[in-house]
């Protein structure tokens, strides 16, 4: 078995998205056009086992499949190449039998990449699925509409956009925040087996599962020493994997030390690999570590705050937020400078992480002059 996990017994991961094979094993391209039954007993032999994993029916069904279904994969990309999807008018198609789920622009579901991702990185995968639909879903399967249909339709998925960087890193830094919040998901009602036993404090379970109470407002783990609530926990921070391939990032996610994959979506593990990857900033350079002064100039920064915040937080700072942002700005202007970089969990605040990072520090010294009034 080439992959040891439940994967490896899935059928494309030995015989590939294009029937031909992988990891070294034989397709099943040369099985086209013979005896099916043979084919389902052929599915009960030590090498494949699924006697006793699969009823008579589904067997023959794959059996049929591999038998009857197959289609030349590669000869529709070839094809897909070749159309010039304005002129095929995929796009009617596309608008009406797939974008009630998949939205216009194909990145409506979280489960998985948006649909122009997958088109350009797996075509074989996506025609294999426009052809036959998803395992345990509803999606229409188009076999019955041509394979010129098919690969015209690939055209077209291939020209939808990709997922927007930017949003995906202040999206990632909000779930770094509190990914239960902002996903509107059941908050943990025990603590993250990682979580270092001594830190932990019962009344507050859901709590450890937040990446900030590891790894800190600055990335640089949390060893308590800022008065933001957090106990310390020796974990160290996340700053080292700035600049690491998203995707490995996401295995690490999903790995036995985070264990998000069982509690968040595909999307979501992607922003937040991206926020880990690509959207931390150098708080240094924004906060003074020692003092927790912010770097900038209040006075420049008072008036970006009337512009940009005084809106929603009242020219005193006193609206919206849970605290007063002057408290919270000079108490932890660590946990201040990331909201304001990505915005708030399951809230509408914008990310200024596209901003000058001057204007970040000068708003946050401004912020830092707020003070309480009763």
């Amino acid at each position: 078995m080439p992959v040891a996990t439940a994967d490896g017994w899935r059928c494309v991961e030995c015989h590939g998205w294009d029937y031909k094979g992988n990891h070294g094993i034989k397709g099943i391209s040369d099985r086209q056009k013979t005896d099916p039954t043979a084919i389902a007993a052929l599915l009960k032999d030590a090498n494949h086992g699924y006697g006793e994993l699969l009823g008579e029916s589904d067997r023959l069904d794959l059996a049929n499949f591999v038998v009857s279904g197959q289609t030349d994969v590669r000869k529709l990309f070839e094809l897909a190449r070749q159309t010039k999807p304005a002129a095929a008018n995929s796009d009617k198609a596309y608008a009406t039998l797939c974008a009630n789920c998949h939205g216009l622009d194909g990145a409506r579901l979280r489960q998985m990449p948006p649909l122009g991702e997958s088109a350009r990185q797996r075509p074989y995968e996506v025609l294999h699925v426009a052809l036959n639909g998803h395992p345990g879903g509803n999606m229409p399967a188009l076999r019955t509409l041509g394979d010129e249909t098919v690969a015209k339709m690939l055209a077209y998925l291939q020209t939808l956009p990709s997922i927007n960087l930017a949003a995906s890193i202040a999206n990632g830094g909000r779930l770094y925040d509190d990914w239960q919040v902002h996903t509107g998901g059941q908050r943990q009602a025990l603590p993250h087996p990682a979580y270092p036993p001594k830190a932990y404090y019962a009344s507050a379970a859901s709590e450890t599962w937040r990446c900030k109470e590891c790894h800190g407002w600055d990335y640089k783990g949390n060893q308590g020493q800022y008065a933001s609530g957090n106990h310390a926990t020796g974990i160290k921070g996340i700053r080292a994997m700035a600049g690491a391939e998203p995707v490995k990032m996401m295995e690490y996610l999903r790995s036995s030390s985070h264990l998000f994959g069982a509690v968040l979506k595909h999307r979501d593990l992607q922003d937040l690999a991206n926020f880990v990857s690509y959207g931390q900033i150098d708080m240094d350079s924004l906060i003074d570590a020692r003092s927790g002064q912010s770097r900038g100039d209040a006075t420049q920064g008072a008036a970006h705050y009337r512009s940009m915040c005084a809106g929603c937080h009242g020219l005193e700072g006193r609206f919206v937020a849970k605290r007063h942002v002057g408290r919270i700005s000079r108490e932890d202007p660590w946990h201040a400078a990331h909201n304001m970089l990505n915005g708030h969990p399951d809230d509408t605040m914008p990310a200024l992480r596209e901003v000058d990072p001057k204007v970040i520090s000068d708003i946050l010294a401004h912020m830092q002059t707020l003070q309480e009034r009763r």
